[in-house]
């Protein structure tokens, strides 16, 4: 069975989980969206699917990560 992967993300003001790249939901704090994303892998685990979990720091500006780091305006850091 494939891997499911689930990343936590800002997405503005909110926070939203990625399964396999695809949006789902969007949660007012990262750890809302992590709770989901846990609840969503534990029930991939019981079927019988791999799963990974990623979640960076929650002080990163949007997209931070994507684009090294650095902060643009509009995204809510600088």
């Amino acid at each position: 069975m494939p891997t499911i992967s689930y990343t936590i993300a800002r997405d503005g003001e909110l926070w939203t989980v990625l399964r396999d790249g695809e949006a789902e939901g969007g949660y007012a704090t990262q750890e809302a969206a992590f709770e989901t994303a846990a609840a969503h892998a534990s029930a991939e685990l019981r079927t019988g699917h791999s799963v990974r979990l990623e979640a960076g720091t929650p002080t990163d500006p949007a997209g931070a990560s994507e684009r090294g780091g650095a902060p643009v305006r509009g995204d809510g850091f600088s």
